[in-house]
C-alpha cells in the first residue's frame, strides 16, 4: 500500500501526463515518448543528479527512412515538441510544477542519498552495465511507468491518436531499464516492434530484459 504523499504525488503526475497529451495535435503519430533522464547539471537546493521529464511524439511524416530502426527510434533524432513536466531551470519562476512535487515527495518518503549511485553494483562480471540509475530515478520511472500503462488499458492513448500506439520510456542510451519499463508500460504488446529492434541493433539485452 503506497503511503499518503506517493498518492498525492502520484495523483498529481497522472493529471499532469494527460493533460499534456490532450494538448498534443494529432498528426501521424506512431509513437508517444516519455523521456526520463538524470543529469549531474539537473540540481535543485542541494540535491543533484536529478531526473527530468519529458513528453514528446513521433511522426512518420518525419522519418527520412521510414524503415531504418534507429532513425525510428533513436531520441537524438527526436524533433517536436518537448511538453517538460519536470525541469531544473536557473529562473524557479518557470520550473514546472511538478518540480517541486517531486522533491518534496523524495523527502517526505524519507529517500536517502538521492541523485548517488552505488558503481560497485553498476556492472555484472561481463561488465554490462545494470544498474537502475541514481537514487530517485527508479522512484519515478516506476510512477511513470504504472501511470502509462493505465493509459494504455483505459484506452486513453487510443482515444486520443485513434489508434494503438505505444509509449516508450527513453533516456539516451536505450538503458535495459528504459526497455523494460517501456514493456511494463505497454501490457497489450504496443511496444513489441521497439522491443525486437532494440534487441536486433544490440541496444538491449534480452537476459537483462527477462525475454
Amino acid at each position: 500500500m503506497q503511503d499518503e504523499s506517493t498518492v498525492r504525488f502520484r495523483k498529481l503526475l497522472r493529471e499532469k501526463i494527460i493533460e499534456t497529451i490532450d494538448s498534443i495535435p494529432v498528426r501521424d503519430q506512431y509513437a508517444l515518448v516519455f523521456f526520463v533522464y538524470a543529469n549531474e547539471e539537473f540540481t535543485y537546493g542541494d540535491l543533484s543528479n536529478l531526473p527530468e521529464f519529458f513528453i514528446t511524439d513521433m511522426c512518420e511524416s518525419d522519418l527520412a527512412d521510414g524503415t531504418d530502426p534507429e532513425e525510428r527510434w533513436n531520441p537524438a533524432y527526436l524533433s517536436n515538441d518537448e511538453y517538460h513536466l519536470i525541469d531544473y531551470p536557473d529562473d524557479t519562476a518557470l520550473r514546472p510544477e511538478l518540480t517541486d512535487a517531486l522533491v518534496e515527495w523524495y523527502r517526505s518518503t524519507g529517500l536517502e542519498n538521492i541523485g548517488a549511485e552505488n558503481e560497485e553494483e553498476m556492472y555484472d562480471s561481463s561488465y554490462r552495465y545494470i544498474g537502475k540509475g541514481p537514487v530517485g530515478l527508479a522512484e519515478l520511472l516506476g510512477l511513470i511507468t504504472g501511470i502509462a500503462a493505465e493509459l494504455q488499458d483505459d484506452g486513453v492513448i487510443e482515444a486520443k491518436f485513434g489508434k494503438r500506439i505505444p509509449v516508450i520510456l527513453a533516456d539516451y542510451e536505450f538503458t535495459w531499464y528504459m526497455v523494460n519499463a517501456t514493456i511494463r508500460a505497454n501490457p497489450r504488446g504496443e511496444a513489441d516492434r521497439y522491443v525486437r529492434d532494440c534487441i536486433d541493433m544490440r541496444f538491449a539485452d534480452e537476459t537483462l530484459l527477462g525475454i
